[in-house]
């Protein structure tokens, strides 16, 4: 298998490996209104032996080696592979431990406090940032996207996860529903701040470039792009389906 083959499949496990090793690297620092200080509850140890992380990791390659090893699917088409492991890292990764463990619920050490410095709108006391902020209403938007990734778009990535594994034709029918609510999910959760941003107001997005184009000027892009090219090519399929059963009808 070539080089591009390989990247094109497991692109997404590969951004996760990256988007981890940056949580490790990134250094910490006062920014977007944060004041950072090093406690050991967000040290680069306790974020590699967290339940969180090992949990997402874990079940991670658990579904991997199940997959691709046990059920031997590593001959399948490129581009299935490629949704399959799209659809595991977003059940276990992406909108599970990033978006709802660190963001929402704020569980796993250092990733929660990249995202407070991502958007400050996460949680900042800044009348004293050594105590925790209270609820603001600013967090409405944001908490409610990550309800949803939480309570729909985690289950059904993992759903279409195991579709995809047991060559489920229902795959499809599911995979479209899933793309269309992300990517309603992605201009909920990033429409808000792109209105202030256009309308000349200050935005909470942070001045590092680094971390902007990881959380703000890359994932955007690539959460609305990917699940319309999945979206059409499921429409392109259950309507093959479609035609093929109508055809049969017809001959019988």
């Amino acid at each position: 298998m070539s080089l591009l083959r390989f990247a094109y499949r497991y692109w997404a496990v590969i951004f996760m490996a990256v988007c981890i090793s940056a949580v490790i690297f990134l250094p910490l620092k006062e920014e977007n209104g944060v004041l950072v200080e090093p406690t050991e509850a967000d040290s680069v140890y306790a974020f590699i032996t967290s339940v969180p992380l090992l949990v997402s990791v874990t079940v991670t390659i658990s579904g991997l080696a199940w997959s691709l090893g046990y059920l031997g699917l590593t001959s399948l088409p490129d581009t299935e592979v490629m949704a399959m492991v799209w659809h595991l890292t977003n059940g276990t990764w992406w909108s599970c431990g990033c978006d709802s463990w660190s963001g929402l619920f704020k569980i796993m050490p250092r990733m929660r406090t990249l995202y407070l410095i991502l958007d400050n709108k996460h949680g900042v006391n800044f009348a004293d940032q050594t105590k925790v902020a209270p609820w603001n209403p600013a967090q409405s938007a944001l908490e409610s996207v990550y309800w949803a990734e939480t309570t729909i778009h985690v289950p059904l990535a993992l759903l279409s996860f195991y579709l995809y594994a047991k060559r489920d034709p229902r795959r499809y029918i599911v995979e479209a529903f899933l793309g269309g609510a992300q990517l309603v999910g992605c201009y909920g959760y990033y429409g808000p701040e792109t209105l202030i941003y256009f309308h000349g107001f200050k935005t909470t997005w942070p001045e590092n470039r680094i971390i902007w184009w990881l959380g703000i000027g890359c994932v955007p892009v690539v959460w609305c792009l990917i699940p319309i090219l999945l979206s059409v090519r499921a429409f392109m399929k259950v309507e093959k389906g479609m035609r093929a059963g109508e055809m049969k009808e017809k001959a019988m």
